[in-house]
């Protein structure tokens, strides 16, 4: 007997917590040979209710090691900036920190970059995320201030260098302190040009999350935004099994199972098709992705089409909406005996011909 998939309705919300009493209960009973994968499947979506975003602002020649729309995970190396040598042959006549405050106006149409003295005593408070107006003070003395309206996007710690070369003009370098080589350089020291002065940086993502990027005439802004599970069918897990009276008994008997699906009384075997989407959806299965030659733009709401490509190839469905500008289109399909609405490319359907 070979394992087959079938369907298991459970109570909406309790889906992880059948999952993992199957497991335990298959594993007791020394029942692992009759089963095969368990499956609920889910997708990443953005979570652009969490504020929890983060922003990472570059020179343009970084290195970026990242794509827009691509999912990174926790840890992931964003960018590298590289790094940076002296230009002339000198000596350095002062080193000092500073706090380098970036700030994006109103509207982002442009950023403009305050270098303030660590010896003047900053503000509490002052990070990523904060407003600020004109007259905004950055320091306790309220030496330093804001002269635009904005947000702060980036406060970043510097060493401010200043090597006098040989033709007794003063070159100043703004570098990372936490690449900074302190213990090759201080105050005094004999600088010749091609010297390193400070290691590449790296910026590495705080949590996972979806890439976005932008570009301005000075920079590139490097944006995770927080992405979250969103579970595709809710009430239903996907088993594949051998269906044996002991196994029948086991599943029907866990908690938060109300039965398995079945018509008439008969389980409900998953067709080749629909096993293939749920696996493809979950990126177990890969699928080759072809290339669209022609994108047809004359579909109408209700039309029955054919998807040609992506998790659902080889089914049909019904087009519930679909959007032009984002080419995008909404298409109701029949998985299991059950409706589900499923967002393709236009790229991913084709008319069906009589």
């Amino acid at each position: 007997m070979r394992k087959e998939w079938y369907v298991l309705q459970v109570y909406s919300g309790m889906e992880n917590k059948v999952k993992e009493t199957l497991e335990e209960r298959m594993k007791n009973l020394g029942y692992e040979k009759y089963f095969g994968k368990i499956i609920i499947p889910e997708v990443d979506e953005l979570n652009y209710s969490n504020r929890r975003v983060q922003k990472i602002y570059i020179e343009k020649e970084a290195q970026i090691f990242v794509k827009k729309g691509k999912d990174v995970k926790k840890g992931d190396i964003l960018a590298r900036e590289p790094e940076i040598f002296a230009k002339t042959t000198g000596k350095m006549v002062d080193i000092k920190n500073f706090r380098k405050i970036l700030v994006e106006t109103e509207g982002k149409k442009y950023s403009k970059t305050f270098l303030i003295p660590e010896s003047a005593g900053l503000l509490a408070g002052l990070k990523a995320g904060k407003k600020v107006r004109s007259e905004t003070p950055f320091t306790k003395n309220l030496e330093y201030k804001s002269d635009v309206d904005g947000e702060i996007v980036s406060v970043e710690k510097i060493k401010r260098v200043v090597i006098e070369n040989e033709s007794k003009e003063n070159d100043i370098y703004l570098l990372p302190r936490e690449t900074f080589i302190h213990e090759k350089f201080k105050v005094g020291s004999k600088v010749q040009i091609g010297d390193k002065l400070c290691e590449p940086k790296e910026y590495k993502a705080k949590f996972s999350g979806r890439i976005d990027i932008r570009e301005t005439p000075f920079h590139k802004e490097i944006k995770i935004i927080k992405t979250k599970k969103k579970n595709l069918f809710p009430g239903y897990v996907f088993v594949e099994m051998m269906y044996t009276k002991e196994t029948e008994e086991l599943v029907n008997n866990l908690p938060y199972v109300s039965t398995i699906l079945n018509i008439g009384g008969k389980p409900v075997k998953l067709n080749k098709n629909e096993v293939r989407a749920v696996l493809r959806l979950m990126g177990e299965e890969a699928y080759q992705k072809r290339q669209v030659k022609e994108i047809r733009t004359d579909f109408e709401v209700g039309e029955h089409v054919k998807i040609i490509n992506g998790p659902f190839e080889y089914f049909t469905g019904k087009i519930k909406d679909y959007d032009l500008e984002k080419q995008e289109v909404q298409v109701v399909v029949t998985m299991f005996g059950r409706e589900t609405t499923v967002t393709l490319s236009l790229g991913e359907i084709e008319k069906i011909i009589d």
